[in-house]
């Protein structure tokens, strides 16, 4: 196929001994295997969704020497415990 490039169709197919339909026929066969085969030359991935925010669980369990035992169980993750950690451990 590179010959049609340099030479005139005609040309080519007399000294390959084809009709002039058969090379065009055989050209664009050429063309469209070549066109499948060639990988694209950029092809753009779509970004990964967003992974959906999971609702957190907060669950404390503290045991002191006594024997006492605080368990916390919570939905709100943002629950602030230092103060009431702070008091649970230090109370006798």
């Amino acid at each position: 196929m590179a010959l049609t490039s340099t030479l005139s169709p005609s040309r080519v197919a007399k000294h390959l001994r084809l009709g002039w339909a058969d090379l065009k026929r055989h050209i664009t066969l050429h063309h469209e295997r070549a066109r499948i085969l060639t990988p694209p030359g950029f092809v753009e991935v779509p970004p990964q969704p967003a992974q959906p925010q999971i609702l957190g669980r907060l669950e404390v369990e503290l045991h002191r020497p006594d024997g006492a035992r605080l368990s916390i169980h919570s939905a709100d993750t943002a629950l602030t415990l230092a103060t009431l950690v702070h008091s649970f451990l230090e109370a006798r």
